[in-house]
């Protein structure tokens, strides 16, 4: 990045809070008081180099989160894990049963920032009645209900034909969302590679669904299996929702397929019958 474009403050209360420590541990770790800490928390005071420095070796944040905006510390998701997290005040409706990393709202953050006017991305945050810091690390856990209520946030906001799925997951989905990720699947050479890959790399994004690629006489499909835990979801979900769910899949395949390979392909849902709304599968065509 040329231009830094956030705020350094935010990043240090997210990472202090991700580790559950006070301000007074922090201070005396990087050598000032808690008073000029919370400054540096409220951008009233910019940390010099060796305090960043100590900060960031004190909290375990990786050093490109000062280019990014954003700490990824590339570790792979525990279900309820109660080591992340819980520094912050989580909701109720957003507390259990969280298996999917704030890494799966970042490209609708970014959307509603960068791509909406006036920026609509503040509105959202105060309607999950979550800190905005929380949603700057991606190793904080959500819960499927979270990814919901932002899928009905931009339906309400008329945001939910397939063109406009696709823009979100095209604009939504870039350099700091897919990572090293996307480095690594260039290795490969073709389509069903890039998308087992990205199947077995789960674990770094959610645990709410199974992703399974098969290529049976020339047809390549990717099939999403919801895990039990989403039972309740699923009892309420919309087919509004559903239908949403459903075009972001298609365009994240789409997308993904043609940041790796610079293919353009064509991702269809199939129409089966599932034991849940939440379970699809999808025909990858040009494959």
């Amino acid at each position: 990045m040329n231009e830094q474009t956030f705020s350094i403050g935010p990043l240090m209360k997210a990472a202090r809070k991700f580790k559950k420590l006070n301000q007074a541990d922090v201070a005396k770790a990087i050598g000032c008081s808690q008073s000029a800490l919370s400054k540096m928390e409220h951008n009233l005071l910019i940390p010099s180099a060796p305090q960043w420095f100590l900060f960031a070796r004190f909290t375990a944040i990786p050093p490109e989160t000062l280019e990014t905006g954003i700490i990824d510390r590339h570790s792979k998701v525990r279900f309820n894990d109660d080591q992340v997290s819980l520094g912050f005040k989580i909701p109720k409706k957003y507390r259990h049963f969280r298996a999917e990393k704030v890494r799966e709202i970042y490209p609708f953050l970014t959307f509603l920032e960068k791509k909406m006017v006036p920026p609509l991305n503040k509105e959202f945050i105060n309607s999950t009645g979550l800190e905005s810091e929380f949603f700057l690390d991606f190793d904080n856990l959500i819960n499927f209900q979270l990814f919901l209520d932002t899928m009905d946030y931009f339906i309400k906001a008329g945001k939910n034909s397939r063109s406009d799925v696709k823009g979100i997951a095209n604009f939504g989905q870039d350099d700091i969302y897919w990572n090293h990720y996307e480095i690594d699947w260039k290795k490969l050479d073709n389509v069903h590679a890039v998308l087992n890959e990205y199947a077995l790399e789960q674990l770094f994004f959610q645990t709410d669904f199974q992703i399974k690629v098969e290529t049976i006489g020339g047809k390549t499909t990717v099939s999403y299996f919801p895990e039990y835990h989403l039972k309740q979801f699923s009892q309420t979900v919309s087919s509004e929702v559903v239908e949403f769910l459903n075009f972001y899949r298609a365009a994240t395949l789409e997308n993904l397929i043609l940041r790796v390979l610079g293919k353009e392909v064509k991702v269809e849902l199939l129409q089966e019958t599932h034991t849940s709304p939440l379970g699809a599968r999808f025909e990858v065509k040009g494959a």
